[in-house]
C-alpha cells in the first residue's frame, strides 16, 4: 500500500530554516508548505488545511504563540499535530509552547534521524485517528439504538425477549432464544453455577449477582465460546418478577489488550535492541580513537554525553617527528546519529598525521570527504590544531565550532581564534576553502577547543554557560586541572538541568621546546 504524502505547514522567518526543513519533509514523502510569519501561518492553515504544522516561535508580525492558539482553535475538534521548531530550548518557553497548544518540540539544530523518527509516530498518530474517526460514525450510527445486547427472563432463567443486538452477539433469532433455558447460552457446567447463584439470591437475598458487573464466558450458536460482561437486574412487577441482563461481548477488548501487550513486549525488545546496538557503536567508536594519544601528557580533554551517547569526538595523534595534531568535532545534532557522521573523519586524520600532513592539506581531505558521505543538512563543526615539532608555532582551523582560545599559564585568554570557515562537509573546499592561521609563542601557553555544547549550556533559569562561563572557569583552575576545573563550573551552573547537547573539550600544552613536546 502507498504511503500517503503528508502536507506539513513550516512557518519560519528564516529562509535556510525552510530550506532545510523541506528537504528533510522531502526525504519523508513529504509536502511542505511555507510560511514566513504567524499571520501568514494562519492563513496558509485556513486556505490548505495542513495534516501537521511545523512551527517557529520567534517570528515577525505574530510570533509563533498566538500562531499556535489561532491554529489550535481553527482545527476544532479535528486533532493537527503542531510541533515546535525553534532554538529558543528555555523550560519556560517550550511549556508555555505546550500550554498554548502544541503537541511536541524539536530543538534547532534538527537532527534528522530524530526527526524522521517522530515523523513516522506521527503518521501512526494519524494513520490511528482516521481509523478512529471512521470507527466512531460507525459506533454512532449504532447508538442511534441498543448497542448491547438485552435478554429478559424469569425467576427459573428461561428467556422471555431479546433484543437485535443479542441476537447478533449469539448467534440466534429471537425465535430459537425465547423460552429456552439461559443455559443454551453458556458453556456446560457455567450456564447451572449462574442459576444456583439466582437460585440462592431468591431464597435468601444475599446478592453476588444482581446490580454488579461480572465477566462470564459465552456460548454462540455455533459452539464457539467468548467472554462477556453482564450485568443483572431484579425487576420486581405487581404479579411477577423479571430478570433483565444487559450482555457486551469483550472480545475485541480482550484482543486488544493482548494485542497491546504484545505491543509493549515488542517495544521492550526494540529498546534492548536499541541499547545494545548504542553498546556496540560505543566499542566501534572507542576502538576507532587513539585512547593512547589522548592520554599524551600535554592533553587535557573530555566528553561528556547529553544522554548516553555522545556524538562529539575528540582526537589527538603525533607525526613521526613529534608534531601533535588534534582535532574536536561536532556533528548535527547528538548521540549515536551524530557520531556515526564523525567516524569515517577519525581515519583520515590519522592518515594524515602519519605522514605529517600540512593542516590545510588535512582539512581539505576531510571536507571533501564528508562532502561526499554526509546526506544533505548534515555537516559536522570542527577545530583542527597542529603544534609544531622543535618549534614554538603551529596552525590552526575553525569552523563552526566556538571561538578557539589561547590562554597564558594564568589562564587569561592572550589570542581568540575566531570561527570564520565553515563547518566540514558543507560545500567542497574548491568552494569554501581551507584557510589556516599561523601562529607562535614565547612563553608557556595552552589551546583550549570546545563544542557548542558546553556554550550554550542552560541553567534552570535558561541563562547559558556562554563564553563568559569558559574564560571564568579557565581562569580560576590550576594549568594542570583547568578540564576538572571547567566540569566543576559546568555542573555548578546546570544544577540539576541535563545538558541540552553533548560537551567536549581539548586543552593542548604549548610548551617551551616547542609544540610536538610531551609534558
Amino acid at each position: 500500500m502507498v504511503e500517503k504524502a503528508l502536507r506539513v505547514l513550516v512557518a519560519d522567518d528564516i529562509a535556510s530554516n525552510r530550506t532545510i526543513v523541506g528537504s528533510f519533509l522531502a526525504h519523508l514523502n513529504c509536502i511542505p508548505l511555507y510560511a514566513e510569519d504567524g499571520v501568514e501561518a494562519v492563513d496558509v492553515f485556513r486556505r490548505e488545511s495542513p495534516d501537521v504544522v511545523l512551527m517557529d516561535l520567534m517570528m515577525p508580525r505574530m510570533d509563533g504563540f498566538e500562531a499556535i492558539q489561532q491554529i489550535r482553535a481553527l482545527s476544532d475538534d479535528h486533532w493537527v499535530p503542531i510541533i515546535i521548531l525553534s532554538a529558543l530550548s528555555g523550560e519556560g518557553d517550550i511549556v508555555h509552547g505546550l500550554d498554548v497548544g502544541a503537541d511536541d518540540y524539536l530543538a534547532k539544530p534538527l537532527s534528522f534521524p530524530v526527526f524522521a523518527a517522530r515523523f513516522k509516530a506521527l503518521r501512526r498518530l494519524l494513520d490511528m485517528q482516521r481509523r478512529l474517526a471512521g470507527s466512531l460514525e460507525q459506533v454512532r450510527a449504532v447508538a442511534n439504538g441498543v448497542i448491547d445486547g438485552i435478554i429478559s427472563s424469569d425467576e427459573k432463567g428461561n428467556i422471555l425477549s431479546v433484543n437485535r443486538a443479542a441476537s447478533q452477539i449469539f448467534g440466534y433469532s429471537a425465535n430459537e432464544m425465547v423460552g429456552q433455558n439461559l443455559r443454551m447460552l453458556m458453556p456446560e457446567g457455567v450456564g447451572g453455577s449462574h442459576n444456583g447463584h439466582m437460585e440462592h439470591y431468591l431464597k435468601t437475598g444475599e446478592n453476588s449477582v444482581i446490580g454488579q458487573i461480572r465477566e462470564l464466558v459465552g456460548r454462540r450458536k455455533d459452539g464457539r465460546t467468548f467472554p462477556m460482561e453482564i450485568g443483572v437486574s431484579d425487576l420486581q412487577l405487581p404479579n411477577r418478577r423479571m430478570f433483565i441482563g444487559v450482555v457486551r461481548d469483550i472480545s475485541e477488548a480482550r484482543r486488544i489488550q493482548r494485542q497491546l501487550a504484545e505491543d509493549a513486549a515488542r517495544l521492550q525488545r526494540y529498546h534492548d535492541e536499541s541499547e545494545r546496538e548504542q553498546e556496540l557503536a560505543m566499542s566501534i567508536m572507542e576502538r576507532q580513537i587513539r585512547s593512547d594519544w589522548l592520554h599524551d601528557g600535554a592533553v587535557q580533554y573530555a566528553v561528556m554525553p547529553a544522554r548516553n551517547f555522545s556524538g562529539d569526538v575528540v582526537a589527538v595523534a603525533r607525526a613521526s617527528d613529534g608534531s601533535l595534531y588534534a582535532m574536536l568535532a561536532d556533528a548535527t545534532g547528538h548521540g549515536l546519529a551524530a557520531a556515526v557522521s564523525v567516524l569515517p573523519a577519525l581515519g583520515a586524520f590519522y592518515r594524515g598525521a602519519a605522514r605529517n600532513a600540512p593542516l590545510a592539506s588535512l582539512v581539505t581531505e576531510l571536507n571533501d570527504m564528508l562532502c561526499g558521505l554526509l546526506p544533505p543538512g548534515r555537516f559536522v563543526a570542527s577545530a583542527l590544531v597542529r603544534l609544531e615539532a622543535g618549534r614554538r608555532a603551529g596552525q590552526i582551523w575553525v569552523g563552526g565550532v566556538p571561538d578557539v582560545l589561547r590562554v597564558s599559564d594564568g589562564g587569561q585568554v592572550v589570542q581568540r581564534f575566531i570561527s570564520r570557515q565553515l563547518p566540514l562537509g558543507i560545500l567542497p573546499s574548491a568552494e569554501a576553502g581551507a584557510d589556516c592561521e599561523t601562529f607562535s609563542w614565547d612563553e608557556p601557553c595552552q589551546i583550549v577547543l570546545c563544542s557548542d555544547g558546553l556554550t550554550e549550556a542552560e541553567s534552570a533559569s535558561g541563562e547559558p554557560f556562554g563564553t563568559h562561563g569558559l574564560e571564568l572557569a579557565l581562569l580560576t583552575a590550576p594549568r594542570a586541572l583547568r578540564v576538572a576545573g571547567l566540569r566543576k563550573a559546568l555542573t555548578r551552573h546546570l544544577g540539576r538541568q541535563p545538558a541540552g547537547d553533548d560537551v567536549s573539550v581539548l586543552i593542548l600544552d604549548c610548551l617551551m621546546g616547542g609544540g610536538g613536546e610531551q609534558a
